[in-house]
């Protein structure tokens, strides 16, 4: 009887079925060891490979003279990685070495192999009691809950949450135990209950709801191991998260990135570094890094910047030209055996770091000193609520300081103000406000300058012939336009005055009749040629160009003559008074003096840009003389003119030059305040041969004896600061003799007042 399949035919197809399997293996272990050796090998020399970042040193900012402004201290922080703190496969490695660390048997084991076993068996035993013990049916539902494509998500399936979250919380305490040792001296800040005190009377539980409750008591104490815990686990968005489940609400995102202490010495972090490698520890990390230091870090801060914990450029220099400053950080790469031993290997690579560039600034040191030092002097004095001062080398754009209040400290971010320095957050403006010191009030703010601008039209008629300095200007009251408040001086009527007078008086139908002359399209070109239609061109933040109302509109145009409908830097005004200082030539602001390699060579000499002429050097001159009648007064055939508005700025001895301006503010809704004003004063110095000009604005400043204004605030703020600049410079008098009586005069009065 004949079989379906014969023996013969059953064997050569198992022989087939072999042969085809032996086929398979074979090409597999042939591609293994010929085609992808190259790949396999590679990967298994990665991880036998350790990376080591040699971070590059930040550029330093220097002044003019060379005087360091920042520096790099090298530093080590403790960061831990709170996504694989949370990682089962990571956490049982530590806790299997413990645990095996307390059996009994560990003493016993002679060798390192009998050890690694031991922490093989407690690492499984571990993971097999953390295994999820569910049917298959119910290991399917929760499959069809979670997104498969996620790895945490599929080990849900196979351990137990709450027995995960058991592991995790005490590797937490082990991880806490092993830092605690190397961060007992660490300081932390925590914040103290107030005492609640009950009101006994009616009378004082009505006072009680009125009172705004204190800003909260804070106090340093020494870390504690919970504090650790705590840092890693986040209990309080843990609980928000099981309360937003509840009630519906958005939950909150752990922070996976967790600094534990930063500031390390290099001793401490390399004990923290063995620690963990001895005890299993992963998932943290002692990073090793340059941290960026301000030498003087309560001065020049809107001018320098920040950076933050990445050492990124975060505001100012540091921000602007942080390409420049920021170096390519190097690497050191070495390899170790299976048992973490380092091999010598001449395949051992290293690429140095590349330094970053260093920036020199315009900035003198000894003139910033003063000027922050005045500043606040004279905020204090007037109970201003913000001001800044600039100062400006004509010739060459140069700035040689700037300081703009509130600030803020660069090492700590403290808030600082003419008062002093506060805590972060803590203080707030009239509207409520968090004030922090970031804006720069020199570059930033829009003000309306008031009578500071009132040379742009003298400039517009002098330039265009129209009329002479000495023309004589009609300064009655006049309305512009039907329906129009009218435009005058009060309390005073200076009837007719010549042009320069205008600008000693500050007069206002004056400088809008002289604009009226000179007509709006040539006013235009002037603003234009200023550079007031442009941002300042600074390397810094700023607003932008200045806002100028339509000047079409004659009462719009007899408004911006004086100051008004229109609104400008303080930077702005200074490099128009620096303009009329230069003979008329309209010099870039420049901040960047020279840019150096690390090696001293200059990369980049950021010569001045050339200058742009505005305006023809008589007019300049014209205009030089009529800002000197400012501080002085002048005589006009042979009859005295009352003093100028800011005979506060003269220094007997110096030919001083400037302008004062006053202008209410404006409110919200429109309109302006009867009692708040922006005061200011250009001032040059000295006015014959112009080495600086000085720019002071005062915004809402409070005197106690008059109303506020240029020439009573700014100007004497201008004066006590250009007094200190002059000695600093040694510029020399026009009139000694007059010099020397006045510092006889003044040591005489300071004795006087030390009696």
């Amino acid at each position: 009887m004949k079989t379906k399949v014969p023996f013969a035919g059953r064997s050569l197809l198992l022989c087939v079925i072999i042969i085809l399997i032996s086929s398979s293996i074979a090409y597999r272990l042939v591609e293994l060891q010929i085609v992808d050796s190259r790949n396999h090998g590679r990967i298994a020399a990665d991880e036998l490979i350790d990376k080591e970042s040699i971070p590059a040193q930040r550029g330093i900012i220097m002044d003019r003279h060379e005087e360091i402004l920042t520096n790099n201290i090298q530093n080590a922080e403790l960061v831990a990685d709170r996504y694989h703190l949370r990682e089962i496969t990571v956490v049982v490695d530590g806790l299997a070495y413990n645990h095996a660390c307390h059996d009994p048997r560990w003493e016993t084991l002679k060798t390192d192999k009998e050890r690694r076993k031991l922490v093989r068996e407690h690492r499984a035993k571990l993971l097999e009691n953390a295994e999820y013990r569910i049917s298959r049916e119910e290991k399917a539902a929760l499959r069809a809950q979670i997104d498969t494509r996620d790895a945490r998500s599929n080990r849900l399936l196979n351990y137990d949450p709450d027995v995960c979250e058991y592991y995790f919380r005490q590797h937490d305490k082990l991880v806490a135990e092993i830092l605690y040792r190397h961060l007992s001296h660490i300081q932390v800040e925590e914040t103290l209950p107030e005492p609640i005190v009950q009101p006994t009377t009616r009378r004082g539980r009505q006072n009680a709801r009125n009172i705004t409750p204190p800003a909260p008591r804070k106090r340093l104490r020494p870390i504690t191991r919970q504090d650790i815990i705590d840092k890693i686990a986040q209990p309080e968005i843990t609980a928000h998260n099981a309360q937003a489940e509840s009630t519906g609400a958005e939950p909150k995102k752990y922070t996976n990135r967790i600094i534990l202490a930063n500031n390390l010495s290099f001793d401490t972090a390399d004990k923290i570094r063995e620690a963990l490698k001895a005890a299993r520890i992963r998932g943290i990390v002692v990073q090793s890094s340059l941290r960026r230091n301000y030498v003087m870090p309560k001065m020049l801060c809107h001018v320098l910047g920040y950076v933050n914990h990445e050492n990124k450029g975060m505001s100012g220099v540091e921000a602007y030209f942080h390409s420049y400053l920021n170096g390519v950080d190097g690497m050191r790469e070495y390899r170790h055996n299976a048992r973490g031993q380092v091999l010598a290997n001449e395949d051992d690579r290293y690429m140095a770091p590349k330094h970053g560039l260093n920036i020199r600034l315009t900035i003198d040191m000894r003139l910033q000193a003063i000027v922050e030092q005045e500043l606040d002097a004279g905020m204090r004095q007037f109970r201003a609520k913000r001001g800044c001062m600039i100062v400006v080398d004509p010739k060459t754009g140069d700035i040689l300081a700037m300081v703009s209040r509130p600030a803020f400290d660069l090492n700590t971010k403290e808030l600082i103000t003419h008062e002093g320095s506060f805590a972060r957050g803590t203080v707030k403006d009239s509207q409520g406000n968090t004030v922090t010191g970031d804006f720069n009030f020199a570059c930033q703010t829009r003000y309306e300058p008031g009578s500071t601008f009132k040379v742009i039209a003298v400039t517009a008629a002098l330039d265009k012939k129209l009329l002479n300095i000495h023309s004589y200007i009609n300064c009655s009251p006049f309305s512009v336009g039907y329906g129009s408040k009218p435009i005058n001086d009060r309390p005073f009527n200076y009837g007719s005055l010549p042009v320069w007078g205008v600008l000693a008086k500050s007069s206002n139908p004056g400088a809008a009749n002289i604009a009226l002359k000179a007509k709006w399209p040539n006013y235009k070109s002037y603003l234009e040629k200023y550079g007031l239609d442009k941002p300042v061109g600074i390397d810094l933040p700023s607003g932008g160009a200045c806002l100028v109302a339509d000047g079409s509109n004659i009462v719009n145009y007899s408004r911006i003559a004086y100051g008004y409908s229109v609104a400008v830097s303080p930077l702005h005004m200074a490099m128009v008074y620096a303009t009329i200082a230069n003979d008329g030539v309209r010099m870039k602001p420049r901040l960047i003096d020279r840019i150096i390699a690390s090696d001293g060579s200059v990369y980049d000499a950021c010569t001045p840009a050339e200058g742009v002429r505005v305006m023809s050097p008589k007019t300049a001159a014209d205009l030089r003389f009529a800002l000197e009648t400012v501080t002085r007064g002048a005589k006009e055939n042979g009859e005295p003119v009352r003093r100028g508005t800011a005979t506060a700025a003269a220094i007997p001895g110096y030919r001083i030059g400037g302008k004062t301006g006053t202008a209410k503010k404006v409110k919200d809704g429109g309109g302006y305040y009867d009692n708040l004003y922006t005061v200011s004063f250009a001032g040059v110095l000295p006015i014959n041969d112009p080495k600086l000009v000085v720019m002071t604005v005062i915004d809402e400043p409070h005197p106690t004896d008059r109303n506020p204004g240029g020439g009573t605030v700014a100007a004497p703020i201008f004066r006590a600061a250009a007094e200190r600049m002059i000695q600093v410079l040694n510029l020399p008098p026009s009139d000694p003799e007059a010099y020397e009586k006045y510092l006889a005069e003044k040591a005489g009065a300071d004795t006087q007042i030390k009696k």
